[in-house]
């Protein structure tokens, strides 16, 4: 009995030895689950929509195909945004690039707006009809709350939220009316201008 009780007290010992032997640092970098300050986002109610900012109706009854560059005016115009809890200082760009993340698209920094001048735009009408020309994008929106990393061993939520808005790459277009066009694309969107 004496000898068991004695080796147990040898491993404890032995035990409570190499945990004094390892590095501070080593135990607690264990522990980090985020970098202490960091933050992040988390969003709900997050939309996709095609939008057109640009259009021109035009008509084509000549015979032979014809190659026609329009001068299409600004009908919507999209600004890059991030709201916040009043009187609260969020970075926009860091939440449009948590949102970008979130959709999967490479969506523009805050304060960018879409082109509010004449577009150009050409295309080939070939086929006799009424024809939109148009110029768009995807419109991003959604509602975020947001966290900080407490001493990197949780994230803890500030009680800031808002909404934020954004687009990416613009589009550019044409379509014979009576046409179909694969739904929810920016087409099938531009042809209830026809």
């Amino acid at each position: 009995m004496r000898k068991k009780l004695t080796a147990g007290l040898m491993t404890t010992c032995l035990s409570a030895a190499t945990l004094a032997l390892l590095p501070a640092g080593s135990a607690q970098a264990a522990e980090m689950m985020c970098s202490p300050g960091s933050q992040k986002y988390t969003w709900s109610t997050v939309s996709k929509s095609p939008v057109v900012t640009h259009r021109k109706a035009i008509e084509h009854y000549t015979d032979g195909t014809v190659v026609k560059t329009v001068s299409a005016q600004s009908v919507t115009s999209i600004t890059a945004s991030v709201t916040a809890t009043s009187g609260v200082e969020v970075s926009g760009n860091v939440a449009l690039a948590s949102l970008s993340g979130k959709v999967g698209l490479e969506l523009k920094a805050e304060g960018s707006k879409t082109k509010t001048t004449a577009e150009s735009i050409q295309h080939r009408l070939s086929t006799r009809g009424k024809y939109v020309l148009y110029a768009g994008t995807m419109k991003t929106q959604g509602y975020y709350t947001q966290f900080r990393c407490d001493r990197g061993t949780r994230w803890v939520n500030t009680g800031n939220y808002g909404k934020a808005i954004s687009f990416t790459v613009a589009t550019e277009g044409g379509l014979r009316c009576g046409t179909s066009v694969p739904a929810g694309s920016l087409a099938a969107y531009a042809k209830r201008y026809c």
